[in-house]
């Protein structure tokens, strides 16, 4: 997976002009999104891995490599870029 630095990994941003993914099953492994919580940006990830359903995500933090699992109902918003 090809991990180059798209901007800060933290820190304050805009809110999105567009509108968060709201099928997650529609997502593809390797796919670069932006990870939103409370109308925050919090870092842009890349897609690891996704349950058929769409109801649990893996994604690996950009430049950190950190791995995180979300539920469809966690207070996040994935934003496709």
């Amino acid at each position: 997976m090809n991990q180059q630095s798209l901007g800060p990994s933290r820190g304050s941003r805009r809110f999105p002009d567009r509108q968060p993914v709201q099928e997650w099953a529609s997502l593809q492994h390797g796919e670069y999104v932006e990870v939103w919580s409370h109308e925050s940006f919090c870092y842009g990830a890349y897609v690891d891995d996704r349950s058929d359903d769409g109801q649990l995500i893996w994604v690996t933090e950009n430049g950190t490599g950190s791995r995180r699992l979300f539920v469809r109902d966690d207070p996040v918003m994935l934003y496709s870029i």
